[in-house]
């Protein structure tokens, strides 16, 4: 292999309608893309018989599309409305300070990633958690060895539990807000980098209202998924 060649890319190519397309990115490539999908709008004769219409298969797909349409509503019907959601504003430094009662010194850092189209990066950030007991492990190979990568954490505050967006049917699509507990805790938990005793004690218990008992079904999923893995492991 020459040495001049960048693992990254590739110099492999293509040839669509007698055009060598290349794989790498471009604007030609992207042209071709383009015309590609324009001229797949009408079929081509060279392309013989074009395939007869399957009325059965659309009459199914549309039934099952009615189904899962009243299966969201049902559930989102019983998700708790932005009003139950905003409340136990926390600012992050707060946040983090409470965090560091539970971990000790050393063991947060929180970056401001790349500016993104779309992504306001001056308020949603990373959270990352050196994991006890594991500071010669590597997570991740863009980390230093204990570094784990838990989740997006915002500033200057953070309400309890997330605040959802939704698409035209009314599901969960993105979080528009990221909740302290909702959000955050329940990461630092699941990824083990909190126990949910330390995270309680610290943060407070949760008051037991709708919202509180979507986080702890989820805490309770865990758990018992947790000891099932542990059971089975036992056994062999």
């Amino acid at each position: 292999m020459a040495d001049n060649l960048d693992p990254l890319k590739t110099a492999a190519s293509a040839e669509v309608d007698g055009v060598e397309v290349s794989a790498k990115h471009s604007p030609e490539t992207y042209q071709l893309i383009d015309q590609a999908k324009t001229e797949l709008k009408d079929w081509h004769p060279q392309w013989g018989s074009k395939p007869e219409k399957d009325t059965r298969a659309e009459e199914e797909a549309h039934m099952l599309r009615e189904q899962n349409d009243a299966l969201i509503k049902s559930y989102v019907a019983k998700l708790p409305d932005e009003k139950h959601r905003i409340r136990g504003l926390m600012h992050v430094n707060v946040f983090c300070q409470k965090l560091k009662n539970i971990l000790g010194p050393g063991r947060i850092h929180i970056n401001t990633p790349p500016p993104v189209p779309g992504f306001d990066n001056t308020k949603m950030r990373g959270l990352f958690i050196r994991i006890r007991g594991m500071d010669n492990f590597t997570f991740h190979e863009d980390l230093n060895p204990g570094w784990k990568k838990i989740c997006a954490i915002q500033g200057p505050y953070m309400s309890e539990w997330g605040q959802m967006n939704r698409d035209e049917r009314g599901m969960f699509k993105s979080w528009k807000y990221i909740g302290w507990r909702g959000n955050v805790g329940l990461r630092l938990i699941l990824a083990d980098a909190v126990t949910k005793a330390e995270f309680h004690q610290e943060f407070g218990e949760p008051q037991g209202i709708e919202v509180d008992r979507e986080y702890l079904r989820l805490l309770d999923e865990w758990e018992r998924n947790a000891k099932r893995v542990e059971m089975q492991s036992l056994r062999h």
